[in-house]
């Protein structure tokens, strides 16, 4: 084997130290999140659930519509 090898070889770190690492960044990372105010939170779900109330009227109307149509003239009353 080449110096080159056997140099790579020895310097790659052990696994306590990559765990180690993997700690120290994921503490570092976590100092950099932030988390919504009180304030900003129930706006943001105010917003949610009122979508989800507009979403589902929605969906009821095409679905309300669809079913009379389908109704209607596809499956007329059988005489």
């Amino acid at each position: 084997m080449s110096k080159k090898v056997k140099k790579a070889e020895q310097e790659q770190p052990s696994v306590v130290q990559r765990v180690r690492g993997y700690f120290t960044s994921l503490k570092y990372e976590w100092q950099k999140v932030t988390f919504p105010t009180r304030k900003e939170l129930t706006q943001s779900t105010v917003v949610v659930f009122l979508f989800t109330i507009l979403l589902m009227a929605i969906i009821s109307v095409y679905d309300a519509l669809v079913g009379f149509l389908f109704n209607r003239f596809i499956l007329p009353p059988v005489q």
